[in-house]
């Protein structure tokens, strides 16, 4: 593969389910677990004419280390009682082997339809056996979205649902939710049983569902902060803790929050429209890192922003559990002594 090219993305499966018969194998790398999955049961569901028996369906997900000898011998396996069998394959990454996987990629079973997921980037997309791979139109890539193609993903999704968002509310909700689709995907369900005969999504809501569900959002931890309540803003990262929310994506928040409280007291002449948009945020989240009167003296503003840094180096060099170390961050941003 030329280092020029690169792997074929995932939301091109689509159209090729609709255009082509299905291949012998399709291979999902990438960083959007959420994606991959669901690609995966596109291929089933194209598929489902072809298996008709539970007994020609088999997962099995890789432990480290595992020995790619046993998937190979599996994908020769003759169907039981259909004319396909479907062998799904996940956390490909843990076999130790995977150039021996070449051979199967160049002489495939007729009548075995293998999925494969490698949950994580390829390294070196030059390499066997994902150079074959590619050869063959085999291999996709399922990419993290970001920025305006994330929320060009989730405003579709909200369409299906059938609702209705404004581009300030699709903004917050994803400032509030985080980048993960799955967390987004599971959010948005909720709203169908919340909104009930409404059909529009608006602020408003997003902060009654989060009420009504008993769960803190970022926004109740940045408003504790701004206020100097120590106490709150504890209790509200353990909650975002247990609610599934990781301490590396509380930390890009915060690094956020404490960026646009810096900038905003540049562009205090401005109104809040112009200076969100110049900054590139939402006004409901400009308007909360104005309202934080704690960090507008500068000792503070630089005191957490260093105990973010020390943090963010804890979590990624020592074996220190994330609810210890949220506690030390909130302590550390409001220790005058440090």
């Amino acid at each position: 593969m030329s280092k020029k090219n690169k792997i074929t993305s995932v939301y091109s499966l689509t159209s090729e389910l609709k255009n082509e018969e299905l291949k012998p194998i399709y291979f999902f790398c990438g960083e959007d677990f959420f994606t991959i999955d669901g690609a995966i049961k596109l291929i089933e569901q194209k598929a489902q004419p072809f298996v008709t028996s539970d007994f020609d369906r088999e997962v099995l997900k890789i432990e480290k280390k595992g020995n790619i000898s046993e998937m190979i011998d599996l994908a020769y396996t003759f169907p039981f009682g259909s004319d396909k069998r479907i062998l799904i394959i996940k956390n490909f990454e843990n076999f130790s082997d995977k150039k021996k996987f070449v051979k199967y990629i160049q002489n495939p079973s007729d009548t075995t339809i293998l999925i494969i997921a490698n949950y994580g980037k390829i390294s070196n997309v030059e390499s066997e056996p994902y150079k074959s791979l590619d050869k063959n139109k085999q291999i996709f890539e399922a990419s993290e979205l970001k920025g305006r193609d994330l929320q060009n993903w989730v405003n579709k999704r909200i369409n299906k649902l059938g609702f209705t968002i404004d581009n300030e509310s699709l903004t917050t909700l994803i400032e509030i939710i985080g980048e993960d689709k799955s967390l987004v995907e599971m959010q948005l369900q909720k709203f169908k049983s919340f909104l009930g005969e409404k059909k529009e999504i608006t602020i408003d809501e997003i902060k009654q569902l989060a009420a009504q569900t008993k769960e803190y959002n970022i926004f109740d931890l940045l408003n504790a902060l701004g206020q100097a309540d120590i106490k709150k803003a504890i209790k509200v990262i353990e909650n975002l803790l247990d609610y599934g929310k990781d301490l590396i994506f509380i930390i890009g928040m915060l690094t956020k929050y404490f960026t646009v409280i810096a900038q905003s007291l540049e562009l205090s002449r401005k109104s809040d429209i112009e200076a969100a948009k110049e900054i590139g945020t939402s006004r409901y989240f400009y308007i909360n890192c104005k309202k934080a009167n704690y960090f507008k003296n500068k000792q503070n503003l630089h005191r957490a922003i260093k105990a973010l840094y020390q943090t963010d180096l804890a979590l990624k060099t020592t074996s220190i559990n994330q609810r210890t170390l949220s506690i030390m961050l909130m302590t550390e941003i409001f220790n005058k002594n440090s």
